[in-house]
């Protein structure tokens, strides 16, 4: 069994193949994208309309593609959010970088949080566990 990724909201699963499948968002332009599973890879495959407006720094928004709600995470607005369900059915939270270009992804399972990406020790204090 391989890792699934849900949406917080419905509970889709976004990675029914390889890849994770989301809605793109920047300022009125909205595509879909493609990103590895595997925490830590930044490869992705993005709709050229979309990304080809997209610079340095630019925030994205994320959505699922089944039930349209915003990936933003409630902890903080530079990150998105969606689940993981692991083999053997334990479920974590992933919550990964909405800055073009910022490679962080954070894994977090119950009090511990896992980081991915060289820009993870630079996205601020963020508060994983909502004290």
């Amino acid at each position: 069994m391989k890792n699934i990724f849900t949406c917080p909201h419905c509970d889709a699963v976004l990675n029914p193949s390889v890849k994770i499948l989301l809605v793109i968002g920047y300022r009125k332009k909205k595509g879909m994208i493609l990103l590895s599973p595997q925490p830590g890879n930044y490869k992705y495959i993005c709709d050229p309309s979309v990304e080809k407006h997209l610079s340095y720094g630019a925030k994205v928004r994320f959505a699922c593609p089944v039930c349209t709600e915003d990936l933003t995470s409630p902890r903080s607005s530079q990150l998105a959010e969606l689940r993981l369900v692991a083999p053997g059915g334990k479920s974590r939270r992933v919550e990964f970088s909405r800055v073009y270009g910022k490679q962080a992804t954070f894994v977090v399972d119950g009090e511990d949080v896992t980081a991915f990406g060289e820009d993870a020790d630079n996205m601020g204090s963020t508060n994983f566990f909502g004290a």
